[in-house]
């Protein structure tokens, strides 16, 4: 069982954490989404409005997706090392 988490664990690039990074990623979406309604309330560029909200809205999708199977991957590993470090307790206060 890995007990060491390393660096790379984590400095996942979309860390609930880092705050400003998902600032950044959902002002540059919601810009995008803008222009994407101002194509489409102008008539002109309609496929690549509508691309732009497909783009958008599913990539949104697949990175919540992705962040969500993380954050339970990362519960599972906390709740196994308590569990690991509880047993380990135990064992040395019966040592005691």
């Amino acid at each position: 069982m890995k007990l060491l988490i390393t660096w790379a664990d984590l400095s996942k690039p979309m860390d609930v954490l880092n705050v400003r990074t998902w600032i950044f990623f959902y002002l540059i979406c919601f810009v995008a989404l803008l222009w994407a309604v101002f194509l489409l309330a102008q008539g002109v560029m309609l496929w690549i409005g509508l691309m732009l909200v497909i783009i958008v809205i599913g990539f949104n999708f697949i990175l919540i997706t992705s962040e969500l199977k993380s954050h339970k991957s990362r519960e599972k590993m906390m709740k196994s090392i308590s569990a690991e470090l509880s047993r380990d307790n135990q064992g040395n206060k019966k040592d005691a």
